[in-house]
């Protein structure tokens, strides 16, 4: 009697301790789904405060460590400007004691331009500026890269390092410096000759590149492009076209040297077509001579005027963007003749004639290519108005 009583008080304790096992995870899980959209609205406060720019991840890509606590972390929130990553408890700290990328800053006092430091989370396969030894390969927050140039030492190193003079590395020449942009708000006459002079500071051949993105093309890529380009770029120089319109992004070329900027469209066809009316925009104010070269980056399906330009038909991660600034750099000018077709019906006795669509056709100026065109609309039956703008773009 007594061992069936104590098989079954084990039976029951098993049971129990079953039990507990299966429901604690279910109700910490529980909690935590309850929690979350709580939290994910304080952060929400917090980001558009910030001067950061926060973006929230459930999971790291790569070995992350927090830049606060140093500890790993698989969710938190990293700044695709200067790159500091945070876990939950730690965001609010880091936004409070870690600085960001400065648009718009003075050199300083003897008018030279220093590395900006952040530490840890080096990119892969990065390389010590000092010992050329790489960077990142221990399992700890360590070493440091440059906000501004990308350049990486070992925390060993660092001391040592000979010039702490930053040049803002290899894309110095489509960088716009945060200098630059101080000195243009401190001008008490705002002109083109003015602009070049202060251009003469960022080295000869600086040809500026804004880059307008449409985080609605493709599959989630322009909302990646845009950090990407952030973390290599000024933040000032890198617009979402879903927040802004080209029509007020392009305003910043009214502040650099004329004829020197370069516009890289990230989006497809209507995209494009969205970024050329805004410069037909500027050529109606009379801007004619701050008018950028534009470079077209193929996002989603649409990308007929891209892969005619030979820029490809669709952009989907398998170059990095450095290879892509180098190649918007390396392209060659083409003249393109931009055509403006109204379309309008003839209409009949008890009808009167009235527009049906609006085309954009874009054309390079080849021999009988506007024969063909008017040849074609006139063939299906319809009267047509036509408007030709010129327009600069890199292929």
């Amino acid at each position: 009697m007594e061992e069936s009583t104590e098989e079954l008080r084990e039976e029951w304790t098993l049971l129990l301790w079953t039990t507990v096992a299966v429901l604690v995870p279910v109700l910490i899980t529980l909690w935590c789904s309850f929690q979350r959209p709580k939290r994910k609205v304080q952060l929400k406060d917090l980001f558009r405060k910030s001067k950061h720019g926060w973006h929230y991840t459930d999971l790291f890509n790569k070995p992350t460590y927090c830049c606060v606590c140093s500890q790993p972390i698989l969710q938190g929130a990293f700044c695709d400007c200067c790159g500091i990553c945070a876990d939950e408890q730690c965001i609010q700290r880091a936004d409070r004691i870690l600085s960001c990328k400065e648009i718009m800053t003075q050199r300083q006092t003897d008018g030279r331009f220093y590395h900006q430091w952040v530490r840890g989370n080096v990119p892969l396969a990065s390389y010590c500026a000092k010992c050329k030894q790489q960077c990142g390969t221990q399992p700890k927050l360590c070493d440091y890269r440059c906000v501004w140039c990308q350049t990486t030492v070992h925390d060993d190193c660092l001391s040592s390092l000979n010039d702490d003079l930053c040049d803002l590395g290899e894309f110095r020449s489509v960088i716009i410096p945060p200098y630059y942009l101080y000195q243009v708000n401190k001008l008490r006459r705002r002109h083109p000759d003015e602009y070049s002079k202060l251009a003469a500071g960022c080295g000869s051949g600086w040809t500026p590149v804004l880059v307008l993105a449409n985080t609605r093309s493709g599959n989630n890529m322009g909302e990646v492009l845009l950090g990407e380009f952030r973390t290599l770029l000024n933040p000032m120089q890198v617009f979402d076209l879903s927040e802004l319109p080209p029509s007020k992004a392009l305003q910043l070329c009214t502040l650099l040297p004329p004829g020197s900027v370069h516009v890289l469209v990230c989006g497809g066809d209507g995209t494009v077509g969205w970024v050329l009316d805004a410069i037909d925009t500027m050529k109606l104010k009379g801007q004619d001579q701050f008018i950028p070269l534009v470079t077209i980056l193929p996002l989603g399906t649409g990308n007929d005027l891209a892969n005619s330009l030979g820029w490809g038909a669709g952009y989907a991660g398998e170059i990095p963007v450095e290879q892509v600034l180098r190649n918007v750099l390396e392209a060659e000018v083409v003249k393109m003749d931009r055509w403006k077709v109204q379309v309008v019906s003839k209409g009949n006795y008890f009808r009167k004639p009235k527009v049906s669509t609006y085309n954009i056709l874009y054309d390079r100026p080849a021999g009988g290519s506007q024969a063909i065109i008017k040849k074609r609309i006139q063939s299906s039956g319809e009267c047509y108005k036509q408007s030709c703008l010129d327009t600069n773009v890199l292929h």
